[in-house]
């Protein structure tokens, strides 16, 4: 039988965690180990996580950070540098990993259909389900990813926003495809679609490295002008900014690929 790790982070989640847990025990395929990534939780969301899990004989780990009084989004991605050594040594000779938020819920057969999935189409690295009501991505969602252990095991240091955009980057630079299938996820919506979420995507996008050109072409076509005003409040602080040459590379470049991929489409190429 294909195994795989599967991975959550949470922050003060005790009232949600019976139910995710529940939600993984009740899956046909049911993950190796489930690793429990406590972001500095004040409330009992270690002791919940280690009883539910216990509850349905499901085998864990719990990577803590230090406690802390406030979430803080910009980074989350921290919790997973720190639990990297642990996530490696977890998924040696384990096919596949997948993460999953503590507000999402999916079909029992979904993370053996997602794996079956993987298994037939060796070319691709990262796929996930499509979110209810939502309009589909263009990068797999962190709610219900599934991917190669591979990638996990060539990362050293995530970014601090958070591991989502980050793995599908890391996957495309290893030369594989990314797909959302549609398998339907019950996730809340993204915060990103909300005025304080464009605003937040704004800066993430001076973090990510995006060209001043993408931003500014981005923004207007679309009148986002809560996307330009995050983007303008990092680009003037010029401190808040990913190291990563890959992800630089990658967001740097969006604007060469947006217009090569519209003098293709305009057979002009």
């Amino acid at each position: 039988m294909v195994e795989y790790i599967l991975a959550t982070k949470f922050y003060n989640e005790m009232d949600r965690l019976p139910a995710l847990v529940e939600n993984i025990a009740q899956q046909t395929l049911k993950p190796k180990i489930f690793v429990f990534l406590n972001d500095g939780s004040l409330d009992d969301s270690v002791l919940i996580a280690s009883n539910e899990a216990k509850k349905y004989s499901l085998d864990f780990q719990v990577v803590s950070g230090p406690k802390k009084q406030k979430g803080n989004l910009d980074t989350i991605g921290r919790i997973w540098t720190k639990a990297q050594p642990t996530l490696k040594e977890l998924s040696k000779g384990v096919r596949y990993f997948a993460t999953i938020d503590v507000d999402t819920r999916v079909d029992s057969s979904y993370f053996e259909n997602m794996i079956d999935y993987l298994e037939d189409n060796p070319s691709v690295g990262v796929i996930a389900g499509q979110a209810r009501n939502e309009p589909k991505r263009t990068f797999p969602m962190f709610a219900g990813k599934v991917f190669r252990s591979a990638i996990i095991q060539r990362i050293e240091k995530y970014w601090d926003i958070s591991i989502d955009s980050f793995i599908n980057v890391k996957a495309l630079k290893m030369g594989y495809k990314l797909e959302i299938l549609d398998v339907p996820v019950d996730t809340p919506r993204t915060h990103l679609q909300t005025k304080k979420g464009r605003y937040r995507s704004g800066r993430l996008a001076y973090y990510a490295g995006s060209s001043m050109p993408y931003v500014l072409a981005k923004g207007i076509l679309k009148c986002d002008a809560q996307y330009l005003r995050g983007f303008w409040y990092e680009y003037n602080r010029e401190t808040w900014k990913s190291t990563d040459p890959d992800i630089r590379e990658f967001y740097g470049n969006q604007f060469k690929y947006r217009i090569f991929s519209l003098l293709k489409s305009l057979q002009l190429l």
